[in-house]
């Protein structure tokens, strides 16, 4: 986001808008990526995985990937090289959010298996050929 425009809720305000998405068309969730941007800082003293923990647990604070946990989304995974970026040693988080209004039998969508959201944290990075 441009810098002129942090800190003004802009941001919380398309999540929201894609939380009332999910709940108008009653899906069960939403999967992302969370860039975690506050990394590099400590990055000397500590794995991503140590981090992401810390992020998790609230004894850190991350500019991203907090604001994300505190709108309701749980960490996944690690994900390695998501993108270029020097503040997170390309480093990133698959995040789930749960639709809490969710009714599977409401669904618009037929014939389709529903998806169950059990994911558990794995440690990376992962050893080559995993």
């Amino acid at each position: 986001m441009h810098p002129d425009y942090r800190g003004r809720g802009v941001g919380s305000k398309l999540m929201d808008a894609r939380f009332e998405v999910l709940r108008n068309l009653n899906l069960r969730g939403m999967i992302a990526g969370s860039m975690i941007m506050d990394y590099h800082k400590v990055a000397h003293l500590m794995t991503a995985e140590q981090y992401v923990h810390e992020v998790a647990a609230g004894q850190r604070f991350d500019t991203n990937l907090t604001k994300q946990l505190h709108k309701g989304f749980r960490v996944v995974n690690l994900i390695p090289d998501y993108v270029q970026d020097s503040r997170t040693l390309n480093w990133a988080v698959a995040i789930l959010w749960e639709n809490p209004d969710y009714r599977p039998e409401k669904s618009a969508v037929k014939n389709v298996v529903p998806v169950q959201f059990n994911v558990k944290l794995r440690p990376y990075p992962l050893a080559a050929g995993s």
